[in-house]
C-alpha cells in the first residue's frame, strides 16, 4: 500500500472515529470475575500490490481496550471465508493467551469468550454441527480454532461491519 493511500486511510479513520474515546479504568481485584471480548475484521485482498488481506482486532477486558492490532496476513487468501478463518485464528490465539494471563494473575474469566466478526461463512464453519471438510484448502494452522469454538471456550458471534469496533 502506498504512503499516500495509507495517509488517506488514516485520515478517514480519524475523521470517522473523532467522537470515540479510549477509556481505561481499573475496577477489579484479583479473584474477581472478568469479561473478555473481541472484535475482528478482515479485508479480502486489501493490499492491491500483493493481494494480501489485512486482519484488524480489538480486545477488551471489562470494557477497557487492552489490545488493538492491524496486521497484514502472511498468505494470499483464495476466498473471504479463508480470510475470515485466518482472522479468527489470529484472534483465537490472542484470546487464549489473554485468558491464560488473566488466570495467572488470579482472575476468573467469564466463558465462553465472545469473538465478534462479520464473516458469516467462517462463523458457520466454526459451529459444532458443521464440517469444514469442504474447505480443504484452508490451511490446517487456522483450523485449530474450530476445536476451541466447539468446547465452548471461544464463541464466534456475528456482528455487522458498520457496528464493528475493529473496522477502520
Amino acid at each position: 500500500m502506498s504512503d499516500w493511500k495509507l495517509a488517506k486511510r488514516s485520515a478517514r479513520y480519524l475523521k470517522d472515529t473523532k467522537s470515540l474515546k479510549l477509556v481505561m479504568q481499573v475496577s477489579v481485584k484479583s479473584g474477581d470475575e472478568v469479561a473478555i471480548e473481541s472484535w475482528s475484521d478482515a479485508d479480502f485482498a486489501d493490499d492491491k500490490d500483493n493481494m494480501k488481506s489485512a486482519t484488524r482486532v480489538v480486545e477488551a477486558i471489562d470494557g477497557a481496550v487492552v489490545q488493538w492490532v492491524c496486521k497484514k496476513q502472511t498468505d494470499v487468501a483464495l476466498s473471504t471465508m479463508e480470510v475470515g478463518f485466518t482472522s479468527t485464528s489470529h484472534v483465537g490465539r490472542e484470546l487464549l493467551g489473554l485468558q491464560e494471563l488473566m488466570r495467572e494473575l488470579g482472575f476468573r474469566v467469564v466463558q465462553p469468550v465472545p469473538m465478534k466478526t462479520d464473516n458469516q461463512a467462517a462463523i458457520k464453519h466454526l459451529e459444532p454441527k458443521q464440517s469444514i471438510a469442504s474447505a480443504k484448502y484452508v490451511n490446517f494452522r487456522v483450523k485449530f480454532i474450530c476445536d476451541y469454538a466447539r468446547k465452548p471456550i471461544i464463541k464466534p458471534e456475528y456482528m455487522e461491519s458498520r457496528l464493528m469496533m475493529a473496522v477502520w
